[in-house]
């Protein structure tokens, strides 16, 4: 297999040669020690965890393990077939309707979406169409938060998560880095087709005991990776839909590098010691394989729930002495028979020092109680008194490559970093970062850990376009389906984080929004700085722009204009053109591109 140092620093050489011209940097770069692909051999087992197999729990309950990242679980009935989870995609669904019809022919009659991550949710309609969930047929079920935390999701933050769920997940890496690889709770996801989405019919509070097709079922809410988890037990063969309250084969995400609100894990410890009172004699996650007897059942819920516990109280427990974060990460550790519970409390999804550092921020904050970080010098002010500090820009970049050929990658990351954010095109600085990054990377047995450090050395190597990583997440985040489902209140509201408050300190615009097939109206009021957003339509209005539902989504998924809408007739404008394109300007594009490494 090629080196990184022969597929990678090519272009960047003479890129640095181009800028600075001489031998001298040549050789500089030519000393970096060669970065070979590899992976820790442990998370390289882990692989096999994953292998596709259709698995039989009790008599009437499969699993489908392998095709999508999380797993899909049927439930065979006298008069059909209940699903539990659905897959990311619906490519990769229809293998496993394929699987599941080897099997039984019965009909879905009802889905349980466990949450509303979306890889539990967007391969609904590789099963049922919208018109069996219209006409009764089918019934979807799921918890009364469920859209609340699927809009906030994909309307509010969705740019940025998209471009940080790409980084998270390896969307950009080459296929060599992918040679062998998991994505720590199951395969690595596949499917580009953009996800389905079908809306729940039936929503759930704490607790629902119900017979469907003939099976006893209880839908019991468990608020632990997502705040609107359900698991699924099943009393007549003792089979414990777990869904995510374990995160599958690994230590949990307490926290996801891709941003997640506060995993709260003291509520997440009382949901798995509520399932562990139910005495299973199977658990059946949603990632990874199933556990079989009792035993083995108690002692994984047991572990599991031992190691997120430990986490937290030795945390907090530290917290208490004054430990700032960067000192907890470095005091709490688990101990060897919770270190090792392999594979349930091995890092490779989620880590103790994310989960630290997770469980002090959401208790106590940003501040770390030093007033010194209340009003912090700018990052570029800062590092060019710390490099005129260390002896300047030549030195600093000596000791960042002795750091690196000295096997201290960590550091020569640091060290380049302060170049770097003093000036963002220092080549040099950045070849040597990338570096540290990568060799940082193949040495790590986390997924996430290992995605980030490679991707953000494609970053400084320039091979990172965030646009498209938007597009490709946008399948995921944002699919037409999802968008159609959206109540437009929710999608109008979410332009008040966009605007240009700069451009607009000195400006008072309001624009209407009447939705002339579902008779409901709403407002956006620019008002020096601030956009207010109106459940209904302001009085006297600047604008008022008149549509129905379908053609506002064709707008959000950048299918037409506003413009076109009106000159074609589709859309009714009460006030001037020009005016209307003036406030649409005053709104951020989302098609801008973010450095999340070389800012």
């Amino acid at each position: 297999m090629k080196t990184i140092r022969s597929r990678y620093r090519q272009q960047l050489i003479a890129c640095c040669l181009s800028l600075f011209g001489g031998a001298t940097q040549a050789s500089a770069m030519e000393a970096l020690p060669p970065v070979n692909p590899s992976i820790v051999p442990e998370l390289r087992e882990h692989t096999a965890h994953f292998k596709k197999k259709i698995y039989k729990i009790a008599d009437n309950v499969y699993s489908a393990v392998g095709w999508n990242i999380s797993n899909v679980v049927m439930i065979e009935g006298d008069r059909g077939v209940i699903l539990v989870d659905v897959g990311l995609s619906p490519e990769t669904s229809r293998e496993i309707k394929a699987e599941f019809a080897k099997i039984t022919g019965k009909p879905v009659v009802a889905i349980i979406y466990s949450h509303f991550h979306h890889d539990h949710i967007d391969g609904v309609k590789a099963f049922v169409t919208e018109e069996q969930v219209k006409s009764g047929q089918v019934d979807i079920y799921a918890h009364r938060t469920f859209s609340e935390h699927l809009w906030g999701e994909s309307n509010r933050l969705g740019t940025i998560l998209g471009v940080r769920a790409g980084y998270t997940f390896g969307m950009f890496l080459p296929a060599e880095d992918k040679e062998q690889m998991n994505a720590g709770i199951g395969p690595i996801a596949r499917g580009g087709n953009p996800g389905s989405f079908i809306p729940p019919t039936r929503l759930i509070d704490n607790y629902l005991k119900t017979t469907i097709a003939g099976v006893e079922l209880e839908i019991i809410f468990s608020p632990s990776e997502a705040p609107d988890e359900l698991a699924v037990y099943l009393p007549q063969n003792r089979v414990l839909i777990d869904t995510e309250v374990l995160q599958g084969p690994t230590f949990p995400n307490v926290y996801s590098l891709r941003g997640t609100q506060f995993r709260e894990p003291e509520p997440w410890i009382a949901s798995i010691d509520r399932l562990r009172r139910l005495n299973a004699d199977f658990l059946v996650p949603t990632h990874g394989q199933p556990v079989y007897g009792a035993a083995k059942v108690e002692e994984v819920l047991r572990m599991t729930r031992d190691g997120i516990q430990y986490v937290h109280d030795q945390t907090v427990r530290y917290m208490n002495k004054g430990l700032p974060p960067e000192l907890l990460v470095q005091t709490v550790k688990l101990p060897p028979h919770l270190a090792n519970y392999k594979p349930y409390l091995r890092e490779y999804y989620g880590t103790v020092k994310q989960a630290v550092r997770q469980i002090y921020s959401g208790y106590l904050g940003w501040f770390e109680g030093d007033p010194v970080k209340l009003n912090p010098l700018p990052p570029q002010a800062k590092a060019d008194k710390l490099i005129a500090l260390m002896g300047g820009r030549e030195r600093l970049l000596k000791e960042a490559r002795k750091a690196l050929s000295g096997g201290e990658s960590q550091w020569a990351a640091e060290l380049s970093s302060y170049l770097i954010s003093a000036d963002p095109q220092d080549s040099e600085a950045r070849l040597i970062k990338a570096t540290a990054l990568r060799t940082l990377g193949y040495a790590s047995m986390n997924i996430n850990w290992r995605n980030w450090y490679l991707t953000s050395a494609m970053e400084l190597e320039g091979k990172v376009d965030t646009r498209l990583a938007k597009q490709a997440t946008a399948n995921i985040f944002y699919p037409p389906d999802i968008i159609a489902a959206m109540p437009p209140e929710v999608s109008v509201k979410g332009w008040i984080t966009r605007l240009k408050a700069e451009q607009t300190l000195d400006v008072q615009l309001t624009l209407g929004f009447e939705f002339t097939d579902l008779d409901q109206s709403f407002g956006l009021e620019i008002r020096n700085g601030v956009c207010q957003f109106h459940p209904q339509l302001p009085e006297r209005p600047d604008l008022t722009l008149s549509l129905n539902k379908a053609d506002y989504d064709r707008v959000l998924l950048g299918r037409t204009s506003y413009q076109e809408l009106i000159s074609s007739g589709a859309a009714r404008l009460q006030g001037d053109v020009e005016q209307l394109n003036r406030f649409i300007d005053y709104f951020d594009d989302d098609n801008a591109p973010i450095a999340l490494t070389t800012y």
